[in-house]
């Protein structure tokens, strides 16, 4: 081992470790690796760029809006509205929803199909009576598994597209991943409606339902009396924006209520006011004179309305808000909302709420004066159990997304044009059609997820660069030893999917990819193969809600906690590992 392959390993396990321990986001520990590569030599200027060029990444952000146009244009809600039924048989609709969207998912990138579907999905649990968390992770999963079935389905896919074509190799047709998705994509399902099924959580009430079954849980109801000193002076002026351990939700006046209320606002007698908080925490309030504490229930209609909603939220991992706390990100004047509780892991966080870090899949319970189109333009959350909208008329808008991205496809899978080309000139046409406008594009393409790929790629010509690939992949034979090649495909894709698992699955491809490449030359494997081995290990990991974008988006709604992703997704990684392992040898090797 050289120097300078041990300092580019000590780079990536130092690496490893800050984004295991969620210190700071993925991509600024990413960055800053790469800054110090660059700094030592390691990575030229060119090199440490050279992921931003990658044709598989902007094939990416392209698919986001594709399939965010086909998100908005509402096809999809109808469909599975149409789909899921009266409820009467659960297991029966889980089964439609799953094998519909296994149709689809291998044709849309994943993640706007999940978060499109969680808020339908969850709204028609709770109107049936059915337990969300029976149906939440086997929607995430289904798509995991079924976007392995064309090159399209998921962001990894196109990553290993993107890096495939970057080391001047062959890259997958649109179908090549079909030959294990199909199999993996079968068996998975028959184990989420069975064996899966049972060991799936019946979590009943959403957060939001325990705000509403038992506000004073929640929130402190206090009454202004004649002998307040501060009547007819602002929040500011009363102090009521600087206490310990509560904050000023909302106020109801005269049976109106101000969500959120500013500091402006000026306090009148007979004034009632709602406090975050628990019972617990009432002592800040009554040491305050004129304020009087209420002895009955909190009315929660006397703080909603047809303006004033209380509404879910989740926070997506690629979140600008994860690890600011409430006050710090201005969350009551960036969202016109005042968050009630914050759920993580499926408890509730105690303690002053401005003060709380926020983390990537904390569930929040918030009181919002937004409508409808403004929930939906939120960026950096997503909404759900929200008041219902009307209907919009059908027009063009809803089936032109859904014609394009089918023809594209068809004529890729054909040969008359480049899949990149063929997304571009759909792209434009929405646009010139007003199906999509530049803020539909701001909020569609997940930045966060590109500049990790790029810069996840980086790292791995670092690797090349310094020898460090071939290095570990001639330890990895010698760990091995004389056994047979299958045993060596088995331990590439439990590595991928482990680092999959702590980091992220393009991170995971990106490093693993160099390796597999200088494998396959010392083992006589062919590296189409080996690449398909660890872009189907790096896409299918269910063990944790950080694995995959969609375990996370459902990790909040379905109320889930992180071992109920051990329970049901560690049989799955088992089952995906060794289809797709004895497949690909299979099909590679012995055919």
């Amino acid at each position: 081992m050289t120097v300078q392959i041990a300092i580019v390993l000590i780079t990536l396990v130092v690496t490893f470790v800050v984004m295991a321990m969620e210190i700071t986001t993925p991509n600024a520990v990413i960055l800053c690796a790469l800054g110090f590569l660059l700094l030592i030599g390691v990575l030229s200027p060119s090199d440490a760029l050279a992921g931003f060029a990658n044709d598989g990444l902007a094939t990416i952000a392209l698919m986001y809006i594709m399939a965010y146009a086909i998100a908005k244009s509402n096809v999809v809600n109808r469909l599975f509205n149409r789909i899921l039924g009266n409820g009467q048989h659960e297991r029966g609709a889980l089964l439609k929803l799953l094998t519909t969207v296994s149709v689809i998912s291998p044709f849309m990138n994943n993640t706007p199909i999940v978060s499109t579907l969680t808020p339908m999905v969850q709204k028609w649990c709770k109107e049936k009576g059915i337990s969300a968390s029976k149906f939440l992770i086997p929607l995430s999963y289904a798509t995991i598994l079924s976007g392995l079935l064309t090159v399209l389905g998921t962001s990894t896919n196109l990553v290993a597209q993107g890096l495939l074509s970057k080391y001047h190799l062959k890259q997958f047709g649109t179908f090549d991943l079909a030959i294990v998705g199909l199999p993996i994509t079968i068996v998975g399902i028959g184990y989420l409606m069975t064996i899966g099924y049972h060991l799936l959580p019946n979590y009943r009430n959403s957060p939001l339902d325990e705000v509403t079954d038992a506000p004073n849980d929640y929130l402190i109801e206090m009454s202004v009396g004649p002998d307040f000193e501060y009547l007819g002076q602002t929040v500011a002026a009363a102090g009521l924006r600087d206490l310990e351990n509560v904050f000023l939700a909302a106020i109801n006046r005269a049976g109106r209520p101000i969500v959120p209320v500013s500091q402006a606002v000026e306090l009148q007698q007979g004034d009632k006011l709602y406090f975050t908080g628990s019972i617990n925490e009432i002592n800040d309030l009554l040491q305050i004179k004129g304020l009087m504490p209420s002895t009955e229930k909190v009315n929660m209609a006397d703080i909603t309305n047809e303006q004033a909603q209380i509404v879910e939220l989740s926070i997506p991992e690629n979140s600008t808000l994860i690890n600011q706390t409430v006050k710090s990100a201005n969350f009551r004047n960036r969202y016109g909302s005042v968050i009630v509780a914050i759920h993580r892991n499926a408890v509730q966080l105690k303690g002053q709420i401005g003060r709380i870090n926020l983390k990537a899949g904390d569930d929040l319970v918030a009181i919002t004066n937004n409508d409808g189109a403004q929930l939906e333009a939120m960026k950096d959350v997503h909404v759900f159990n929200t008041q219902p909208t009307q209907n919009v008329a059908t027009t063009y808008k809803d089936f032109l997304p859904l014609l394009l991205l089918i023809t594209t496809i068809i004529a890729s899978t054909i040969g008359v044009i480049d899949l990149f080309v063929g997304l571009a000139a759909a792209c434009v046409l929405l646009f010139l059609t007003k199906c999509v406008t530049v803020d539909d594009v701001v909020k569609a393409v997940d930045m966060n997820v590109l500049f990790l790929v790029a810069s996840s790629y980086s790292l791995g010509v670092a690797m090349s660069n310094v020898g460090a690939d071939k290095f570990i992949a001639k330890g990895l034979v010698a760990l091995t030893g004389n056994s047979a090649p299958i045993v060596y495909m088995f331990l590439l894709y439990f590595i991928t999917n482990f680092l999959t698992a702590i980091l992220s699955n393009a991170a995971a491809l990106s490093l693993m990819f160099p390796i597999v490449v200088s494998a396959a030359k010392i083992v006589n494997l062919p590296v189409i193969m080996l690449v398909m081995l660890i872009t189907i290990a790096a896409t299918a990991d269910f063990s944790t809600p950080i694995g995959y974008q969609t375990n996370l988006i459902v990790y909040g709604p379905g109320h889930y906690k992180f071992t109920d992703y051990f329970k049901v997704g560690i049989p799955l990684n088992l089952i995906c590992m060794v289809i797709c392992v004895f497949v690909t040898y299979y099909a590679y090797v012995i055919l």
